[in-house]
C-alpha cells in the first residue's frame, strides 16, 4: 500500500515545481512536474500531462494544505483554458478541504466569484460574494463592488443600494475609478440622492470632466430638483463646460420650466445664432413656444416664420396667419395664407385656412374673395359657425346651390376644386356694403349651442375691458395652451350677474376650447348651457356699446321678448385690438 509524505508533498507545492509521493511498499520515490505558467511549444505540451497526471493523484492526496494548493492550482489552470465548468470544480474541492488560511480562502473565493460572473451565473456570484464577507476579515472595496455587480444583474436593486451603503459603514474609501463604478450601480437602481453624493465628490477630485457636470443635473432632474438641475446647468455654462446640442436644449427647457420663459428663449435664440444648436424646425418651434410665453410677440411671430419656413408644416403657417391677424398685420397675414395654400392642404385644416383667408381678403378690400372663402368654410365642421357670423357681418348674398356643392378657391383639399385669386368674383346679386354694421339693423333670433368655456372672472364692466381687452386675451390663450388645450371659437364675454349697479357687474372672459383641460389659478373650466338669445354686430368706440346694447335690449322688448339677464359679446378672431367689433347677444326666454 502507498502513502504520501506529506513533508515533501508541501515543499514541492510551496516551490511551485514538484510534487512528492512517497510508497509505503519501498518502491521508491513518484515526482510529478507542475508548471504554473505553461509555456508555448514543448514545454507547454509537459505541462499538460504534468497537469493530467495531477488531476489523477489529487484524489489519493491526504494532506489538508497540499491536497488545498493542488486543487487551486488545477483550477487557475482551467480559467486560463477558460474551462470555467472544471475551474469551479477544483476551487470548490480546494475550499472544501480546508487546508489553507482564512486570507488565502478568501482570494479563492474572489477568484470563483469571478469565474461565476464570466459564466453569468449572477445567483452563485452573490452566494460566493457573501461568503467572501462573512470571513472575518478587513473587506475590500471590490468585495461590495462585485456582490453589488452581481445583485443588479439578478434584478434586485434594493440589496444593490445595501450593498453599497455598507462600504461608507466599513470605513473603506473609494478612488475615482470606483466612485464611478459605485455611482453607475446607484444610478440604474434608481438611488439618486446617493448618485448626488458622489458626483458632489468626483466634481471636486475631476472638475474639468464635463460629463460630471451634466450627470449631476440629470440627477438633480431625477428627483424632480428643476431649480438645483438648473443652477448645475447655468454654473456649467459659466465655467465653459462644453455642451452639447442636447445640453443646451435642457438647459432651455430648464429656464421654461422654473418660470422663465424669456430665459430659456434667450438661451436657445444665441446657440441657435452661434450654431451650437441645428437651424431646425423643430428648434425654432420651441423658440417661439418660449417667446410666446414671454409675451414676446414679435419675437414669438418671426421664430414662428422661420419654423414654418424651415418644415413648410401647414399648422405653423396658420398659427402664424393667426398671430398675424392679432396684430392687425393683415398684408403679411395674407402672404403667409398664400403660402399655407401654394399646394392641397390636408383635410383637416381647410376650413380653418379658408376662414383665415377670408379674414386677410375682406381687411384688404376683396370681398368677393372673402366670401367665397367664408362661404368654403362654412361647408367643413369646426369653423363653419365662425365662418357664419363673418358672412352675416359682410351682409351679403347668400351663397347659390353651386357654391354651397363643394370647395372652390385658394385653399383646397382633396376632393376640391383650386380657384386662382383672380377668379374669384362676387355673384350677382351681391350687395355692396360697407365694414361699419348700423346699430339698428334687425337683430337675429338664434340658440348659442353649449361650449367648453375656459375663462376668468372680473368685476370690470363690458366698456372697461375694451380697453386692456388684447393683454387679458393673450394671457388667456396662452393660459390654455400651456394647459394642453386648442381654442376652439371666438372669445367670449359672458355678464352673468347684473343686479345691484355697476358693483353687481361680473363678467367671465373666456374662450371656447376643445382638448382635455382643468382650471388653474384665476382660470377655471365649465360647460354652457344652450343660450337663447337675440344678436347684432357692433362696431365702434367703448364709450358707444353701452347705447348698443341699451338699443338692443329695447327693439329686443318691442317685439315681444322677455330678457332673461345674460349677455355675451362675442369678438370675431382678429378683432380682439382697435376699434371692437363684434356680436351683441343678450339672452331671451
Amino acid at each position: 500500500m502507498r502513502t504520501l509524505r506529506p513533508a515533501c508533498v508541501c515543499l514541492a507545492l510551496v516551490c511551485a515545481a514538484v510534487a512528492t509521493v512517497a510508497s509505503a511498499a519501498g518502491e521508491g520515490q513518484y515526482r510529478s512536474k507542475i508548471l504554473l505558467t505553461p509555456n508555448d511549444g514543448d514545454w507547454a505540451r509537459g505541462a499538460e500531462l504534468s497537469v493530467e497526471e495531477l488531476e489523477q493523484q489529487l484524489g489519493s492526496i491526504e494532506d489538508a494544505y497540499a491536497r488545498s494548493s493542488a486543487g487551486r492550482h488545477l483550477a487557475r489552470h482551467y480559467v486560463e483554458r477558460k474551462e470555467y465548468g472544471k475551474a469551479i470544480d477544483y476551487y470548490r474541492q480546494a475550499l472544501q478541504a480546508e487546508g489553507l488560511s482564512d486570507v488565502a480562502n478568501r482570494e479563492m473565493l474572489r477568484e470563483l466569484a469571478q469565474v461565476y460572473l464570466l459564466k453569468k451565473d449572477y445567483p452563485a456570484a452573490s452566494q460566493t460574494l457573501q461568503e467572501v464577507l462573512a470571513i472575518d476579515l478587513v473587506p475590500e472595496l471590490s468585495d461590495f463592488l462585485l456582490l453589488a455587480r452581481a445583485q443588479h444583474h439578478l434584478g434586485r436593486y434594493a440589496d444593490v443600494v445595501a450593498t453599497l451603503d455598507r462600504i461608507q459603514a466599513a470605513g473603506l474609501e473609494m478612488d475615482a475609478a470606483g466612485m464611478q463604478q459605485a455611482l453607475a450601480l446607484y444610478y440604474h437602481a434608481g438611488a439618486y440622492a446617493q448618485c448626488e453624493v458622489l458626483l458632489r465628490r468626483l466634481l471636486e477630485l475631476q472638475p474639468d470632466d464635463p460629463q460630471h457636470w451634466h450627470l449631476l443635473a440629470s440627477v438633480y432632474l431625477q428627483q424632480n430638483k428643476r431649480k438645483q438641475a438648473l443652477d448645475q446647468l447655468t454654473l456649467a455654462r459659466d465655467k465653459q463646460v462644453p455642451f452639447s446640442e442636447r445640453d443646451v436644449l435642457l438647459l432651455a427647457s430648464l429656464h421654461s420650466a422654473n418660470d422663465n420663459p424669456y430665459g430659456a428663449a434667450q438661451v436657445l435664440e444665441a446657440a441657435l445664432a452661434s450654431g451650437e444648436v441645428a437651424a431646425s424646425a423643430a428648434a425654432y418651434r420651441r423658440l417661439f413656444e418660449f417667446w410666446l410665453a414671454a409675451r414676446e410677440q414679435d419675437r414669438a411671430r418671426k421664430a414662428l416664420q422661420q419654423a414654418a419656413r424651415l418644415s413648410g408644416d401647414i399648422e405653423l403657417y396658420l398659427y402664424l396667419a393667426q398671430l398675424q391677424m392679432e396684430e392687425q398685420d393683415f398684408d403679411n397675414m395674407h402672404q403667409t395664407m398664400l403660402a399655407a395654400c401654394a399646394r392641397q392642404l390636408p383635410d383637416k385644416y381647410v376650413g380653418r385656412a379658408n376662414l383665415l383667408l377670408g379674414v386677410s381678403q375682406l381687411k384688404l378690400g376683396d370681398e368677393a374673395g372673402a366670401r367665397r372663402s367664408f362661404i368654403n368654410a362654412t361647408l367643413i365642421g369646426g369653423v363653419n359657425a365662425q365662418a357664419g357670423q363673418w358672412l352675416r357681418f359682410m351682409n351679403v348674398a347668400p351663397p347659390t346651390d353651386d357654391e354651397v356643392s363643394g370647395i372652390v378657391g385658394l385653399c383646397y383639399g382633396e376632393n376640391d376644386e383650386r380657384l386662382e385669386a383672380a377668379s374669384v368674383a362676387a355673384p350677382d346679386t351681391a350687395e355692396t356694403t360697407t365694414d361699419t354694421a348700423p346699430a339698428d339693423a334687425a337683430f337675429e333670433v338664434k340658440t348659442v349651442a353649449p361650449m367648453k368655456l375656459y375663462y376668468m372672472e372680473t368685476g370690470q364692466p363690458p366698456e372697461a375691458l375694451m380697453a386692456s381687452l388684447r393683454g387679458t386675451a393673450i394671457s388667456l390663450y396662452v393660459s390654455l395652451a400651456k394647459a394642453g388645450g386648442n381654442a376652439d371659437g371666438p372669445l367670449q364675454l359672458i355678464v352673468t350677474e347684473t343686479g345691484g349697479g355697476q358693483a353687481g357687474v361680473k363678467v367671465q372672459v373666456g374662450a371656447p376650447f376643445a382638448g382635455a383641460v382643468a382650471g388653474s389659478g384665476k382660470y377655471r373650466v365649465r360647460t354652457t348651457i344652450p343660450f337663447p338669445c337675440v344678436s347684432r354686430m357692433f362696431e365702434g368706440e367703448g364709450d358707444a356699446l353701452g347705447a348698443a346694447v341699451a338699443q338692443l335690449a329695447e327693439d329686443a322688448r318691442a317685439a315681444g321678448h322677455e330678457l332673461s339677464g345674460e349677455m355675451r359679446f362675442v369678438i370675431p378672431q382678429g378683432d380682439s385690438a382697435g376699434v371692437p367689433r363684434l356680436e351683441l347677444q343678450i339672452g331671451i326666454r
